[in-house]
Protein backbone atom coordinates (compact mmCIF):
# COMPACT_ATOMS: atom_id res chain seq x y z
CA UNK A 1 0.00 0.00 0.00
CA UNK A 2 1.45 3.42 -0.69
CA UNK A 3 -0.36 6.85 0.66
CA UNK A 4 1.44 10.01 0.05
CA UNK A 5 -0.54 13.95 0.71
CA UNK A 6 1.33 17.34 0.55
CA UNK A 7 0.71 19.93 2.80
CA UNK A 8 1.99 23.67 3.26
CA UNK A 9 4.20 23.96 6.25
CA UNK A 10 3.85 27.35 8.58
CA UNK A 11 6.73 28.83 6.41
CA UNK A 12 4.82 28.38 3.55
CA UNK A 13 7.14 25.40 2.24
CA UNK A 14 5.40 22.24 0.71
CA UNK A 15 5.90 18.94 2.49
CA UNK A 16 5.54 15.55 0.92
CA UNK A 17 4.35 12.69 3.46
CA UNK A 18 4.28 9.05 2.28
CA UNK A 19 3.17 5.72 3.73
CA UNK A 20 4.76 2.49 2.12
CA UNK A 21 4.74 -1.21 3.12
CA UNK A 22 2.04 -3.72 4.52
CA UNK A 23 1.92 -5.54 7.87
CA UNK A 24 4.10 -8.21 6.97
CA UNK A 25 7.15 -6.88 6.16
CA UNK A 26 6.62 -3.44 7.77
CA UNK A 27 6.05 0.10 6.83
CA UNK A 28 8.29 2.97 6.09
CA UNK A 29 6.67 6.74 6.60
CA UNK A 30 8.91 9.58 5.15
CA UNK A 31 8.63 13.14 4.76
CA UNK A 32 10.59 15.33 2.24
CA UNK A 33 10.74 19.50 2.09
CA UNK A 34 11.71 21.17 -1.28
CA UNK A 35 12.58 17.59 -2.12
CA UNK A 36 14.97 16.53 0.57
CA UNK A 37 14.23 14.24 3.04
CA UNK A 38 13.22 15.26 6.36
CA UNK A 39 13.20 11.98 8.12
CA UNK A 40 12.12 8.51 7.42
CA UNK A 41 10.97 5.06 9.79
CA UNK A 42 11.40 2.15 8.71
CA UNK A 43 10.04 -1.04 10.03
CA UNK A 44 7.06 0.00 12.24
CA UNK A 45 4.77 -3.21 12.07
CA UNK A 46 1.65 -0.38 12.76
CA UNK A 47 0.83 2.16 9.88
CA UNK A 48 0.12 5.23 11.85
CA UNK A 49 -2.76 7.40 10.57
CA UNK A 50 -2.09 10.40 8.70
CA UNK A 51 -2.68 12.89 11.44
CA UNK A 52 0.10 10.49 13.57
CA UNK A 53 2.48 10.80 10.95
CA UNK A 54 2.22 14.88 10.19
CA UNK A 55 2.62 15.59 14.35
CA UNK A 56 5.54 13.11 14.08
CA UNK A 57 7.82 14.70 11.42
CA UNK A 58 6.32 17.68 12.98
CA UNK A 59 7.79 17.53 16.32
CA UNK A 60 11.29 16.48 14.70
CA UNK A 61 11.83 19.15 12.53
CA UNK A 62 10.74 21.35 16.16
CA UNK A 63 13.28 19.52 18.00
CA UNK A 64 10.81 17.70 20.44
Amino acid sequence: MIDSWTKKSDNGKTVIFKIEGDKKSGFVHSAKMDERDIMEIKGLLEELPREGVEVLFANYVAGK
